[in-house]
């Protein structure tokens, strides 16, 4: 009698190889797009970080430059714009203005902020009300907006008040 031979080598098939091989191709390209999707967004916030630390800088020394001016006299305030203040430090006893000149907010002509979209200031009396008499002005309101990341324009905004009386 004659013994039967059983094949036993097994293998995959070209077919079966190729489909695995595509197959982790797209689950590859998937992965890859959720990496690059990951590192996009990992910068953009790293770049917009740079752009909140700025404005938080630009915004802490108006305030301290607002708070400087001394309520208590008539003079103090100069002259007023809705992007522009001009007044008396009353630590320093020196004239100052804070302004927009193009896209970057300046103190004296020194610049404090860059890649500013808009800047308003907005004046208020002892009341509440609208004011733009510089004698009257107790209180200014910031607003603030900067070009980040993507040019994504950031708005910041904060209130300010003028000390009743010079330290």
């Amino acid at each position: 009698m004659r013994k039967k031979l059983l094949n036993t080598n097994k293998a995959f098939t070209l077919i079966e190889v190729i489909v695995s091989l595509i197959l982790i191709g797209i689950m590859a390209a998937i992965a890859g797009m959720g990496l690059v999707n990951i590192t996009q967004g990992y910068v953009f916030a790293k770049l917009n970080a740079g752009t909140f630390f700025k404005a938080q800088v630009a915004m802490t020394r108006i305030a301290k430059e607002i708070e400087s001016i001394p309520a208590d006299s008539t003079t103090a305030v100069s002259a007023v714009t809705g992007s522009s203040i001009n007044y008396t430090n009353g630590v320093l006893s020196v004239n100052r203005t804070v302004a927009l000149s193009g896209t970057q907010l300046q103190i004296d002509g020194t610049t404090l902020v860059d890649n500013v979209t808009a800047f308003t200031l907005s004046y208020f009396d002892a009341a509440g009300a609208v004011t733009t008499i510089p004698a009257a002005i107790r209180k200014v309101d910031v607003t603030l907006s900067l070009q980040g990341a993507d040019n994504t324009v950031s708005t910041f905004n904060n209130s300010f008040k003028i000390k009743e009386s010079c330290w």
